[in-house]
C-alpha cells in the first residue's frame, strides 16, 4: 500500500468522477485508475460501483475513513518535523469568503512574509457553512468563519471578533418616504440602533439568506413583522455603496466589510449599527481549525496576526449621521 494510492482515491472519492478527478490533478485517467485497483487488489474489496455512476461501496467507506486518518496524521508529522527542524519553508490552507480575505488577509500577508517568505499561502473562497465542511475533514489548515458553533462541530476556535452589522441609508431616500422632518428618525437609529420597524417603506438591497449574515438580517425583518420590498437582491454586499449614494435602496453591511467602503459613501449617507430586540446584530468571525490537527509555528504566527488585525478592525469608528444633517 502507498500512501500515493490513497491520496489518489479518496479525491476520486470526493467527486465520484474519474475524469475530472484525474483532470483537476494532472494526471491519466488510466494512471488514476491504476492506482484504485491497486489498492482494491492490496485490500482484497472492491472500492467503488462503477455503475450507473460512480459510487463507494461499504468497503470504499471504511477504506476512505483510514485514507482520510492517514493523511492528517501525515500532515500533522510534517507539522511536527517542520517546528523541530525550525524549516521556513511550507504551506498554509485558509478557506473563507472572498470580501474577508479581500479586507484583513493584505495586511497580514504584509507582516507575514518577512518573517516566512518562503511560505506559500493557498485561499480557498468558500462560506462559512463550507469553511466548516473542509474543517473538519482535516481539508484546510484553517478557515475564517462566522458564528460557528464549535462545541457542537468538535473545533477549536483560536481568534474571534465581534463585527457588527450596519443599515447604511442616504438622506434623499429617507425623505423620499418618510417627508422632510426625518431628523428625529436619524437620531434614534444612530443612538439606539436602527431598529427595521422604523423603516418599513424603504426598498432594501436583501443580502441572500444562503449566507449567515444574510440570515440575521432576515431574522430582523422577521422580527419587524413585514417582507421588505427588495429592490436587489445580491450574495455579497460590494455593491451597496453606489446604491446608497444613488438613494435606490437602504442596504446593509458589516463592519469588516465597511471599513474598506466608508469613504466611498457621499455625505448624506447614515450609517446606523443595526439592532434586532434592542441589542446590536454582531457576527462572530471565527478563526477555526480541526482538533485533530497540529498548527506548526506558521500556522501559530499567522492566526496571531490575524489576532491583531481583527483587533485594529474593531478599533474604527464607523457609525455616522449624514454629515447633511448633523
Amino acid at each position: 500500500m502507498e500512501l500515493e494510492s490513497l491520496y489518489y482515491f479518496m479525491e476520486t472519492a470526493r467527486e465520484l468522477h474519474i475524469t475530472r478527478t484525474a483532470g483537476r490533478l494532472h494526471i491519466s485517467q488510466q494512471t488514476l485508475s491504476n492506482h484504485i485497483m491497486r489498492l482494491e487488489e492490496y485490500y482484497g474489496a472492491k472500492l467503488f460501483y462503477r455503475y450507473p455512476s460512480l459510487q463507494l461501496t461499504e468497503a470504499g467507506k471504511e477504506v476512505l475513513r483510514f485514507a482520510r486518518q492517514v493523511h492528517q496524521e501525515e500532515r500533522n508529522l510534517k507539522a511536527v518535523l517542520t517546528d523541530t527542524i525550525q524549516s521556513d519553508t511550507g504551506e498554509i490552507t485558509i478557506s473563507a469568503s472572498s470580501p474577508r480575505f479581500n479586507y484583513y488577509l493584505p495586511a497580514v500577508l504584509e507582516k507575514f512574509s518577512v518573517e516566512y517568505p518562503n511560505v506559500t499561502i493557498d485561499l480557498i473562497d468558500r462560506t462559512s457553512d463550507d469553511s466548516e465542511i473542509l474543517v473538519q475533514k482535516n481539508q484546510v489548515d484553517f478557515a475564517v468563519t462566522v458564528d460557528t458553533d464549535a462545541q457542537k462541530l468538535k473545533v477549536n476556535v483560536r481568534a474571534t471578533y465581534d463585527d457588527p452589522v450596519y443599515f447604511c441609508v442616504s438622506d434623499k431616500l429617507l425623505r423620499a418616504h418618510y417627508g422632510e422632518d426625518i431628523r428625529n428618525m436619524q437620531e434614534k437609529a444612530f443612538h439606539e440602533g436602527a431598529d427595521l420597524r422604523d423603516f418599513s417603506r424603504l426598498p432594501f438591497m436583501i443580502v441572500s439568506p444562503r449566507g449567515r449574515m444574510g440570515r440575521r438580517i432576515a431574522h430582523c425583518f422577521s422580527e419587524a413583522g413585514y417582507e421588505p420590498k427588495a429592490y436587489l437582491k445580491a450574495g455579497y454586499t460590494t455593491i451597496m455603496a453606489p446604491l446608497c449614494n444613488a438613494a435606490l435602496a437602504g442596504c446593509f453591511t458589516s463592519h469588516m466589510n465597511l471599513a474598506r467602503w466608508h469613504y466611498q459613501m457621499n455625505d448624506d449617507v447614515n450609517i446606523f449599527p443595526l439592532c434586532f430586540k434592542g441589542k446590536p446584530v454582531l457576527l462572530k468571525i471565527c478563526v477555526i481549525y480541526s482538533r485533530q490537527r497540529y498548527l506548526n509555528h506558521h500556522c501559530r504566527d499567522f492566526i496571531g496576526l490575524m489576532e491583531e488585525q481583527f483587533s485594529v478592525i474593531g478599533g474604527e469608528k464607523l457609525a455616522r449621521m449624514s454629515k447633511c444633517v448633523v
